[in-house]
């Protein structure tokens, strides 16, 4: 299928309009992936996604939580991940990149490994001292050009024709 495209394309709102048809019709042959790599990943991922809804246990109203589901999308990610053939430079077949490139929400992950928030740590506070030295070297440099502009008021009334 990717072969019958002029180019890979990044999103679906960019891919030209014929080449969505063609994308369309290609599918509505029998309605399932013609490609045999991708359908036998398809159907590997189906099989692992079930066994591992069958392992997870749901809450007392029977629906799942959005961390599980979000934990749910990360472990389906992971097992494409898995599944799909890579590539030179180690792309995934048929993906345009990585899902472990994406946040798998709108939130930032929390890091929890020490030496990280450390060095964060670290790096806040220099940052915080240089801002303070920045502060007080402007201070310092306004109070310059306050007595600069007084030098220079004194030297134009004492010299009024060299200036």
């Amino acid at each position: 299928m990717y072969s019958m495209l002029r180019t890979g394309y990044p999103k679906w709102s960019v891919i030209p309009h014929e080449e969505r048809e063609l994308w369309f019709r290609q599918f509505a042959k029998t309605g399932q992936v013609q490609d045999p790599v991708i359908r036998s990943v398809v159907e590997l991922v189906e099989t692992q996604k079930e066994a591992l809804l069958a392992s997870q246990p749901l809450s007392d109203d029977g629906d799942s939580t959005g961390a599980s589901t979000n934990m749910l999308r990360l472990q389906i990610n992971d097992m494409v991940e898995k599944a799909v053939p890579k590539r030179k430079g180690g792309r995934l077949v048929g993906l345009a990149r990585r899902s472990s490139s994406v946040p798998g929400s709108s939130s930032q992950a929390s890091c929890t490994d020490p030496m990280i928030l450390e060095q964060l740590q670290n790096k806040d506070e220099r940052i915080m001292a240089l801002e303070e030295q920045n502060t007080t070297i402007i201070a310092e440099l306004e109070s310059q050009k306050k007595t600069n502009a007084q030098i220079m008021e004194k030297l134009e009334r004492l010299f009024p024709t060299e200036f």
